[in-house]
């Protein structure tokens, strides 16, 4: 049998050199991208590399010339940013869009034509449970992720005639080196705010789980035959979802507030 061919974004570090890696050891043909592969020094042993700039639509479409055909793709490259929309400039926040919204998109539209043409692929988008939660100082992240969720559910139904798979993944607390862009203004209005929020990610990011989670759950999904439209993963995911269901926005809203040390 061949090989699956497998296209990840974001594999230098985080969550996407844990999906690599496993794939790689499952015996998938590995390719990913970051944004300067020839400046990595610990690279995955038969892992291929190529550079992509989910700013630059050349470069998406370059991508799609030196990756070719694929069987499955897995966007998870991403940015987060810390600070209050009064102080975020609006280019600042079109940045975060173009990575973690419309570069995706662009993405999908360059290996799409030949999947549905197959019949067969699959596309995992990984979001954050950032995209179904409302959480203070992250407007431009929440919003972004929030989009990028419908727009996974969404294309999820217009593709299933063709046999193409779409499924949406939103970790939740997951160990990463990636730390969000903080934005404020010295002694200006936000600045205790952002730097109390900022305070406690890192406290959640130090019990937070390993990236390893994410990527069984990649694997048990990329084997699955019958897959849900949207997993949560990571910490208290599950709970908070189940719980979502039921609690009201003013309590979720407090809850929320409370765990980032607001009243």
């Amino acid at each position: 049998m061949n090989k699956q061919k497998v296209f990840i974004t974001g594999i230098s570090k985080g969550i996407g050199r844990s999906i690599a890696e496993l794939l790689n050891q499952k015996g998938f043909e590995v390719t990913g991208s970051c944004r300067n592969p020839e400046q990595l020094s610990d690279k995955i042993p038969g892992a291929k590399y190529i550079p992509l700039d989910l700013n630059d639509k050349y470069s998406i479409s370059k991508c799609k010339e030196l990756v070719g055909d694929i069987d499955i793709l897995i966007n998870n490259a991403g940015q987060s940013q810390i600070g209050a929309v009064e102080e975020i400039k609006t280019e600042d926040i079109r940045k975060i869009f173009d990575i973690n919204f419309f570069g995706s998109i662009d993405l999908v539209k360059q290996f799409l034509p030949s999947m549905r043409e197959k019949k067969k692929g699959l596309i995992i988008n990984i979001g954050s449970m950032a995209g179904s939660f409302a959480l203070p100082m992250y407007s431009s992240y929440c919003s972004s992720k929030a989009a990028f969720q419908m727009f996974s559910l969404c294309l999820r139904q217009e593709l299933k005639q063709f046999g193409v798979t779409v499924v949406h993944v939103e970790p939740n607390d997951i160990k990463t080196s990636i730390s969000p862009e903080l934005i404020y203004k010295e002694g200006g209005p936000y600045e205790n705010l952002a730097k109390t929020v900022r305070e406690k990610v890192k406290q959640k990011m130090d019990k937070a789980d390993s990236p390893d989670i994410v990527s069984r759950l990649i694997l048990k999904i990329i084997k699955s035959n019958n897959t849900n439209p949207k997993y949560a993963i990571g910490g208290s995911a599950c709970m908070l979802m189940f719980l979502k269901r039921f609690l009201s926005d003013r309590t979720a809203e407090r809850i929320t507030m409370r765990m980032y040390g607001l009243k």
